[in-house]
């Protein structure tokens, strides 16, 4: 295996990690967007899937961008120049997300979780490549 091949597999498996902590984060902040929302007032409507969806996402991709920034990719691009890029990276895969994710709660009938976990593998390889080859271009 040539030096190029064996560096973007060790990037991919290395985003696969940073991947799954950031499913890890984004499933932690989901259901405890979902729990607060319960015992505040009894229940947990559609509203409040939609916003443990949102927040879960937002802090993964904070998480994500630095492991990434750091450890994946290793960047020493400037920060102000990268973190817009992977925002947008993140918003475009964010609103495929949102689709899948509807799709799967609504037409499929699947509980929260599962639809949250299927739409985040979805979108996981959209996010490798844009990200690769555009935000932390180079490295």
């Amino acid at each position: 295996m040539d030096d190029g091949l064996k560096r973007n597999v060790s990037q991919f498996v290395k985003f696969c990690f940073v991947g799954g902590s950031g499913v890890l984060v984004n499933l932690v902040v989901f259901n405890l967007t979902l729990l607060a929302w319960h015992a505040a007032s009894g229940s947990t409507p559609t509203a409040a899937k939609y916003l443990g969806n949102l927040l879960g996402f937002v802090v993964s991709v904070l998480t994500n961008y630095y492991l990434n920034r750091r450890w994946t990719f290793r960047s020493s691009g400037a920060v102000a120049s990268e973190l817009p890029k992977f925002f947008a990276v993140s918003v475009i895969a964010y609103l495929i997300n949102l689709g899948i994710f509807t799709l799967c709660l609504g037409a499929f009938h699947f509980g929260a979780n599962v639809s949250q976990v299927i739409a985040i593998a979805c979108v996981m390889p959209i996010n490798f490549a844009l990200n690769k080859l555009w935000s932390f271009r180079g490295q």
